[in-house]
């Protein structure tokens, strides 16, 4: 393979690993003392969940927040923004700081309203 070939296709696989490492999403589960707990509820906070800064949704109808303005906030407050995953039947959470990058984060419901998800690109 020609040198210049190489060099733009290990330049095409970094950056789509990059993009890709930039999506975070809520477990569907969590086991605690060995039993299983399904995702139930999901919420975004502008910074530690603890001082409880919940941000509503963009509308009544879906579960989506568009970041940007967010995002800039944090970043100018540094606030940073935290998906909080919630299970059925515990009060453990799973935290995750969503990436600076992110532009938006949804939950939806799978097959039934049992399979909740959320995720944050």
């Amino acid at each position: 393979m020609p040198r210049s070939k190489w060099i733009i296709l290990s330049a095409a696989l970094l950056f789509s690993g990059l993009t890709s490492a930039e999506k975070i999403h809520c477990p569907d589960s969590m086991t605690v003392k060995k039993r299983s707990y399904r995702m139930n509820d999901v919420s975004l906070f502008q910074g530690p969940p603890e001082k409880q800064g919940e941000l509503m949704p963009d509308t009544l109808n879906d579960t989506v927040w568009t970041l940007g303005d967010y995002q800039d906030y944090g970043r100018e407050m540094n606030l940073p923004l935290y998906l909080v995953c919630r299970y059925k039947g515990t009060k453990k959470t799973v935290d995750l700081k969503v990436p600076d990058t992110a532009k938006k984060c949804s939950a939806w419901f799978g097959d039934n309203k049992n399979q909740l998800y959320a995720s944050c690109e």
